[in-house]
């Protein structure tokens, strides 16, 4: 049905509460990781509950001026944070590590002595923004990193649901979703707030049920005239982007699948093809091994964990966030990561979640 007389989204009074709850929850979380980290706490709790390092996940870069990491807090973080959590690194005395590094740690114990505590660095999807803005920061504190690569974000073989949404809430104020719901949804998104938030809402929307409810978002950009496709070619990184990683002395490349599926709703057949596929892809553009693979949406269990270490990779990443520990060398194709994104662009987070204090708070040891 049409949405052009449907119901609004919500009054704007319920919008507003909505975007002061969010607020409010952000700050409430911003004050008590600068207490824990302030305070010493969480050094302290670090002691027992840090492991032996972290995985830290990004997606997207952007210059210290941009609107974007206020528009898809899930995607960015600026290259000033970035830098200043890395100088926050070095100031403690924690390691920065390549993920092989990071394995033969995990690895080596606990038959030797363990080492500094170690960070690696991941970038998940393969944007161009990580040639672009966090290369010249990683290489001025010659910090190895990781890129997972999706191969449809190189070769633009198709368009990507989420950056045709952002591409949707950017360039439009009023914004209709016809498929969610039996009435559809109208979003108001007449102001920078207004857009991160319906992006927000229609992004968790899609994440309930990725493979059935992405592909109903073709029509809402085809009304809007937006291209996904043309979305995702802007952004992704070049093939001579590609390649230039791969030669490059503190990148690793590694596996992502060929268009980002959930792999658990797919068949096993079709699920083999995008890790094999995308593998393939991979070590011929970068004219090398891929051994290192990260789960779509984090979604991997011991299925996807036996495809992929099928099809030859040596480490896969989930979306499971935790520290690194011994027992972790008998899974190494199912890693846990912290994801580090806009809306956690404190570095007494980051500092929270490297001393293992949200496994402490899970564990009750509180």
């Amino acid at each position: 049905m049409s949405l052009g007389g449907g119901r609004p989204q919500a009054s704007d009074a319920r919008q507003n509460l909505r975007l002061r709850r969010v607020g409010a929850r952000r700050l409430g979380a911003r004050v008590a990781s600068e207490l824990l980290y302030r305070s010493g706490l969480a050094t302290a709790i670090g002691r027992r509950h840090a492991g032996l390092g972290a995985i830290f996940l990004f997606h997207r870069v952007a210059t210290d001026n941009s609107i974007l990491p206020a528009l898809n807090s899930d995607m960015f973080v600026t290259a000033g944070f970035l830098e200043a959590w890395l100088a926050h690194l070095r100031q403690r005395g924690v390691d920065v590590v390549a993920l092989d590094e990071a394995v033969r740690r995990v690895q080596d114990l606990p038959h030797a002595r363990p080492e500094r505590r170690f960070v690696a660095i991941a970038f998940d999807d393969g944007y161009a923004d990580v040639v672009r803005h966090a290369l010249p920061v990683l290489e001025k504190f010659a910090a190895p990193f990781t890129v997972y690569v999706t191969t449809s974000l190189v070769d633009r073989s198709s368009g990507l649901w989420w950056l045709g949404l952002e591409r949707l809430v950017q360039s439009h104020d009023v914004v209709e979703v016809a498929p969610m719901g039996p009435a559809g949804r109208r979003f108001d998104t007449s102001s920078l707030a207004r857009k991160a938030d319906a992006l927000r809402q229609v992004c968790r929307w899609v994440w309930a049920d990725v493979e059935r409810r992405a592909p109903l978002l073709r029509g809402v950009f085809e009304r809007h005239g937006v291209s996904a496709a043309a979305a995702t070619a802007a952004v992704g990184l070049s093939p001579e982007h590609l390649r230039a990683l791969a030669r490059h002395p503190l990148a690793t490349i590694g596996g992502h699948t060929t268009s980002h599926p959930c792999l658990p709703s797919l068949s096993e057949a079709r699920a083999r093809s995008e890790i094999m596929d995308n593998k393939a892809y991979l070590e011929d553009a970068c004219d090398g091994a891929v051994e290192h693979f990260a789960y779509p949406y984090g979604a991997g269990g011991n299925g996807q964990a036996a495809l992929v270490s099928a099809a030859g990779f040596k480490t896969a990443v989930t979306n499971q966030q935790g520290c690194l520990f011994p027992a972790h060398r008998d899974q190494l194709l199912l890693l846990p990561r912290y994801p580090c994104t806009g809306a956690r662009m404190w570095l007494g987070y980051l500092h929270a979640q490297r001393c293992g204090v949200w496994r402490f708070v899970k564990s009750g040891a509180a």
